[in-house]
């Protein structure tokens, strides 16, 4: 199925709102932010933030949508390979560094990165390895992938998205390894 091509001007405006929340998340926590900060920064009315989204939730998941595409590109390729998931990951660290986002980055690649996950080991996991639960090993692998990034924020970022990936992998990659080919 072919992606729908949007408007140049529509995706221009969808950009300046979404640089706008970026900006005030920097400068102010979310929760602070209201749509009127959003509109006065990036210059535009009151409708027409309307006519592209409901309300600044949907503005802020809008941010995550490439990223979104990248998982799932990722998850509906035929083979679960281990070079896969952490170029995945690598682009996930690559994204919050690039958004300095903090927690409410986190809290929303939390969400989709453990559904997306556990439909995909449902499908995957059975076949190789009936003794552990996708639950449990979407829980896990999504829960060290917070906890490093939480970690990356806490301390803010000492070292590069790439780096990061790599200590994820360290981590990571052995168990989930041996239990995707037992």
């Amino acid at each position: 199925m072919a992606k729908k091509v949007l408007d140049r001007r529509v995706e221009r405006t969808r950009q300046l709102l979404q640089n706008a929340l970026s900006e005030l998340i920097l400068e102010k926590e979310y929760e602070k932010v209201t749509v009127q900060d959003v509109i006065d920064r990036a210059n535009v009315g009151r409708s027409t933030f309307y006519a592209h989204f409901e309300d600044k939730e949907q503005l802020l998941r809008s941010g995550f949508e490439p990223l979104r595409a990248q998982f799932e590109d990722f998850l509906s390729g035929a083979e679960f390979d281990m070079e896969s998931p952490w170029a995945l990951s690598l682009t996930m660290f690559q994204q919050v560094q690039k958004q300095k986002g903090g927690y409410i980055t986190l809290t929303h690649i939390q969400k989709f990165l453990y559904g997306y996950l556990l439909d995909h080991l449902k499908s995957s996991l059975p076949k190789r390895n009936k003794n552990i639960p996708p639950e449990l090993l979407a829980h896990y692998v999504v829960s060290s992938f917070i906890a490093l990034m939480t970690w990356w924020i806490d301390n803010d970022y000492p070292c590069s998205a790439e780096q990061m990936n790599k200590y994820f992998r360290q981590l990571v990659e052995p168990g989930t390894s041996a239990i995707m080919h037992a």
